[in-house]
């Protein structure tokens, strides 16, 4: 039997704990906490701002303003920007901000400055997309690399593109053509169109085909034909696409076939990460993977999404959930609760008893 020698078999331990979801929070002494791998941590004296969690760090604007980074594995704070930022961006794990026209990504637990001269950049999970004034393009930054999508004259309107998780389209006006960016590589959706209309999220893009008149959809194979009509709307998630099309009907595609899930046009219907959610009959529903289900017989007044796992106040206010394949859990025993905040598979509330409580759909942490 092969030994395990004491330290590595802590560094392990330390390493399985480091990846659990971070829940930040402000105590009742106005200090700066975060939950995970099962242990109650500090971060600040102070009380934040502003926090992020990351799955296995913290950024926050402390009280003073400085742009801060607390890392589970330091166990400790490092200010990265002493004077407020101008503007920041957080999707998943990754950050960007601008001080003045520098744009800065975090990396490696520092800010890595990747352009100067940026007028307005967005952020999605592994792609920064900004437009440099000074070369006068628009440009992604992508795993550490900088590719130019398409040149930006000075004096003319703003280029339009759209982003998702690791897709970009971008609507080159002079070529009159929708270009696509993917894992590094640029390529052709359409040309000779007069606008370009496109959704995107994770490896998957619908977009609007004018020269074969239809709304096409790409999720890692040949285009597929949604619709002969423009979309009213359209949104775009982690290999989902719902829309309303022409005959202003609701459905879904994940790669394979069009689900009509309405007759007619929902009042409201959302799209995040693998969940798409709408309002329907009086009722709010979910796709699950055999279909549509309706979360409760009333609309829940609050509910978030992470994944596909959907959580939300019962009638009670007790704190349940439903996941993509079906199954119904729940968080915690308690009813009459106020509010609460999704990390990854936790919640966070204030118990009607008093503490703060931590819950997930197998344990509860009081603090």
């Amino acid at each position: 039997m092969r030994r395990i020698h004491t330290s590595t078999l802590l560094a392990l331990l330390l390493s399985i704990a480091t990846t659990a979801q971070v829940v930040p929070f402000v105590n009742d002494l106005d200090r700066t906490m975060v939950f995970a791998g099962k242990r109650f941590l500090e971060a600040d004296a102070r009380p934040a701002q502003q926090m992020h969690a990351f799955s296995d760090a913290l950024l926050y604007t402390d009280h003073a303003g400085s742009l801060c980074y607390y890392p589970l594995e330091a166990r400790s704070s490092t200010v990265l920007e002493r004077r407020p930022v101008d503007d920041m961006q957080v999707s998943g794990d990754r950050a960007a901000w601008r001080m003045a026209d520098t744009l800065k990504l975090l990396r490696g637990g520092r800010g890595q400055v990747i352009a100067t001269g940026v007028e307005r950049f967005r952020v999605s999970d592994s792609l920064v997309v900004f437009i440099d004034s000074i070369a006068h393009e628009l440009v992604v930054h992508w795993r550490g690399q900088r590719f130019p999508l398409a040149t930006v004259d000075q004096g003319s309107e703003r280029p339009q593109w759209t982003q998702g998780a690791n897709t970009v389209t971008f609507y080159d006006r002079s070529r009159r053509s929708v270009f696509l960016f993917q894992h590094g590589v640029v390529r052709t959706l359409t040309n000779s169109t007069d606008v370009g209309i496109a959704v995107n999220g994770n490896d998957v893009v619908g977009y609007w085909d004018d020269v074969r008149d239809e709304f096409k959809g790409e999720a890692g194979g040949p285009p597929v034909r949604l619709s002969g009509m423009k979309p009213i709307s359209a949104q775009a998630g982690d290999g989902l696409i719902a829309y309303v099309d022409g005959t202003l009907k609701l459905k879904a595609w994940k790669g394979r076939d069009v689900l009509q899930l309405a007759d007619s046009m929902p009042s409201q219907y959302w799209v995040q990460d693998r969940t798409l959610l709408y309002l329907w009959g009086g009722q709010l529903m979910v796709l699950t993977d055999d279909g549509p289900v309706a979360v409760e017989e009333y609309v829940p007044e609050q509910w978030q999404v992470s994944g596909d796992l959907l959580v939300y106040l019962d009638i009670n206010r007790a704190i349940r959930g439903i996941r993509s394949n079906g199954k119904r859990v729940r968080f915690g025993n308690e009813a009459g609760i106020d509010a609460f905040k999704l990390f990854g598979e936790a919640v966070i509330y204030r118990s009607p008893a008093g503490p703060i409580t931590i819950a997930t759909d197998r344990r509860t942490y009081i603090f």
